[in-house]
């Protein structure tokens, strides 16, 4: 490891360029985390939309949000099972 940064520090050149790569690949990292949480923003908008437009109530808390989850898991899994017992 102390080679490796003796080399860099002794070759100004092919340290600017390590320090140019590392930006582009942590920038691409952001850019893409970004567009995952652009993504979950808008199912998450969406789902509220839905929830207005059929006349659901809209979580307006945190603890709401989990129970109203929990209730959505709850419902299918039981629905699964309505659905194993059926003999399919």
């Amino acid at each position: 490891m102390e080679s490796i940064i003796t080399f860099l520090v002794t070759h100004k050149i092919i340290l600017i360029i390590a320090v140019i790569i590392s930006i582009v690949i942590v920038l691409s990292v952001v850019k893409k985390l970004v567009k995952v949480a652009v993504f979950f923003l808008a199912l998450l908008v969406l789902y509220a939309a839905y929830l207005v437009y059929t006349g659901q109530k809209v979580p307006r808390t945190k603890q709401e949000a989990i129970q109203h989850m929990n209730g959505k898991l709850d419902e299918i899994k039981s629905g699964r099972q309505k659905n194993t017992r059926g003999g399919r």
